[in-house]
């Protein structure tokens, strides 16, 4: 069998615009939420990339992207359907961009990621024995969602999301990721005057304060939003702005902190750095088991968000934050016993890993989006570190998408 190809290494522009149709028999998972088949009647050598479709059935496809390697297809007819397949429960599956896997069990779903997670590791990682020690699951594998960007025509009154691949916007009227009060704004915007004129994002919270940021509503304000998280004994309340990041699925929030906390000393004796720490969502938290802890945020308006929290939640911790992109400021700060990593999904860049090569802490904890930038960091520090722990965190039911978490502690 061929290794699974990454998808996210194909570049569509050096495909061409295809318009055929042929049968295809779905072999196997692939990442971005695709299938690998191969067309009948052919050899094994070229590959076709298909969403929406399972391991075992057997499609009529349309081909609109080819090359002499590979080909990308969308099913236009189910031949021989998988015993695995479900009802998705939304209207909009397979039309909306949104979602990947709700054809299938969400227990089904969680065991694919957890299969193209190893899979990823051993690839690009060459990590080719490693185990995950645990999954953390959704509570709510729907309405989990505290946060939604809209993309708008106010010409043709559409408001939805993009197609997968398109620029074509799908029209819907209720999301079944977002949480009630996100869709709650969208039927209230939907039908006031005037119209949205172009995108907006509705962002709420479990207290259920709800509000509407880029466009005017006489429903919603645009400000500020304020949530609430409880984890290891403790209740925080935590400023967003419109322009800062958080984590989007506010069930999840509690355990992947629990777990992070779960990593550090009993003794609370260790200095830690957060780095890319947004808000301070996990600096104000793990600095409740440390003995001192820097966060470092390249984002002005979330190093604000970050010291108002600080404020008003009147912590008396030794916690600082630091307005710097982490690549310039890592090897100005000192050591660190632990350094928490939640990098973008490009992962860390290369002259953070030497400093972290250079400063060797005693653990690394590591949260990723990206599980292939996560096994390619990983590898450049494996002489140096083992991988203690490594959790799958579903933060994303129904998507491709999947949070990961490492230990990595010094040998």
């Amino acid at each position: 069998m061929k290794p699974v190809p990454s998808v996210e290494e194909i570049n569509p522009r050096k495909s061409k615009i295809a318009d055929r149709e042929t049968l295809l028999r779905v072999d196997r998972y692939a990442g971005e939420g695709m299938c690998i088949a191969y067309e009948e009647g052919q050899d094994e050598k070229k590959i076709v990339f298909a969403r929406y479709v399972l391991p075992g059935e057997r499609i009529r496809a349309k081909i609109y992207r080819e090359t002499k390697d590979y080909a990308m297809a969308d099913p236009l007819e189910w031949l021989e359907i998988s015993p695995e397949r479900q009802s998705p429960p939304c209207p909009y599956f397979a039309f909306c961009g949104g979602c990947d896997y709700q054809m299938l069990d969400y227990k089904k779903q969680l065991e694919v990621k957890k299969n193209l997670v190893l899979e990823t590791f051993a690839r690009v990682g060459k990590f080719h024995d490693i185990q995950l020690t645990g999954i953390i699951e959704s509570p709510e594998p729907f309405f989990y969602r505290n946060t939604e960007t809209f993309k708008v025509n106010e010409r043709k009154h559409l408001i939805g999301f993009f197609r997968k691949d398109t620029k074509f916007i799908v029209d819907i009227e209720k999301c079944m990721l977002a949480m009630p009060g996100i869709n709650e704004a969208l039927e209230k915007l939907r039908h006031q005057d005037p119209f949205p004129p172009h995108n907006f994002k509705v962002r709420t919270t479990i207290p259920g304060e709800t509000v509407v940021h880029w466009v005017k509503s006489p429903y919603y304000e645009d400000k500020p939003v304020y949530e609430v998280v409880k984890a290891a004994g403790k209740e925080f309340k935590f400023k967003i702005s419109k322009d800062s990041f958080f984590q989007v699925n506010s069930y999840v929030i509690p355990l992947w902190l629990e777990k992070i906390i779960s990593f550090l000393a009993e003794d609370r004796h260790e200095r830690i750095f957060d780095l890319y720490c947004g808000i301070g969502l996990i600096t104000l938290f793990v600095g409740e088991f440390a003995r001192e802890t820097i966060g470092v945020e390249v984002q002005k308006a979330s190093v604000e968000d970050a010291w108002h929290n600080l404020e008003i939640n009147h912590i008396q911790s030794k916690i600082e934050f630091i307005q710097a992109s982490v690549d310039d400021t890592l090897e100005t700060l000192g050591y660190a016993d632990v350094m928490i990593i939640d990098p973008p999904r490009k992962g860390m860049d290369p002259h953070v890993i030497e400093v972290l090569r250079q400063m060797q802490p005693e653990k690394i904890i590591y949260s990723s989006c990206k599980p292939a930038t996560m096994a390619r960091d990983i590898r450049s520090l494996a002489d140096i570190y083992n991988i203690e722990q490594l959790w799958m965190v579903d933060m994303f039911p129904q998507t491709h998408h999947i949070e990961m978490l490492a230990l990595l502690r010094k040998k």
